[in-house]
């Protein structure tokens, strides 16, 4: 125990969904767009409040179909439930959480991964990196957009840690700094999470 709360200790923890999946099934599929054969993937972004509410949907990348972003947000809104985020000294903060949902008829499966937030090329990869070469860290933003205290997510602490060392410094020195505007129209302090994908030269 006191190895894991050394290792946690000046971490920064992602806003966690508490509500466990799937948080959109068939039947949730909107009739009027089932009737129309509308399918897509919604993908979105929720702001979670210090005190682990969801406080707004945004869709980030459409299904190209506005029944179905709706119902997306809608959904999300309505049933799931957050663990907040916290900086590095364990404080509360707004976090950034983003996800996506398929929306298609029971005999068209339709699936797509998310897409990394930066590629990076080495010459080479670890002899232990585990493919998808793909590092998902979690960093926080000031109200100026700056970022610091970089920590790997869960899901990558497989991953060799040279690979979570230049994913930090890779997207920690990104020039896309702006920061995280909450639902009164404001900077806020966040967490935010981004995913690095690595691939080869060669």
């Amino acid at each position: 125990m006191l190895g894991i709360a050394l290792m946690l200790a000046g971490s920064v923890v992602a806003a966690t969904p508490a509500t466990p999946l799937p948080w959109f099934e068939f039947r949730d599929y909107p009739m009027k767009a089932f009737e129309k054969n509308q399918e897509g993937i919604t993908r979105f972004e929720l702001m979670i409040s210090p005190e682990g509410s969801i406080a707004s949907c945004k869709i980030t990348s459409s299904s190209g179909h506005e029944e179905l972003d709706t119902t997306t947000c809608y959904l999300a809104q309505k049933r799931v439930k957050f663990r907040p985020a916290r900086d590095s000294d364990g404080r509360a903060v707004w976090g950034v959480y983003r996800s996506q949902a398929a929306w298609a008829t029971p005999d068209h499966q339709l699936s797509a991964p998310p897409a990394p937030d930066l590629e990076v090329t080495l010459n080479q990869l670890p002899a232990d990196t585990i493919q998808p070469a793909a590092v998902k860290i979690a960093y926080s933003v000031d109200a100026s957009g700056n970022r610091s205290s970089c920590t790997m997510m869960p899901t990558s602490l497989k991953q060799p840690q040279v690979l979570v060392d230049v994913a930090c410094k890779q997207l920690l020195a990104s020039e896309d700094h702006k920061p995280v505007i909450g639902p009164a129209g404001q900077p806020v302090p966040a967490v935010m999470t981004g995913a690095v994908l690595f691939k080869t030269s060669e």
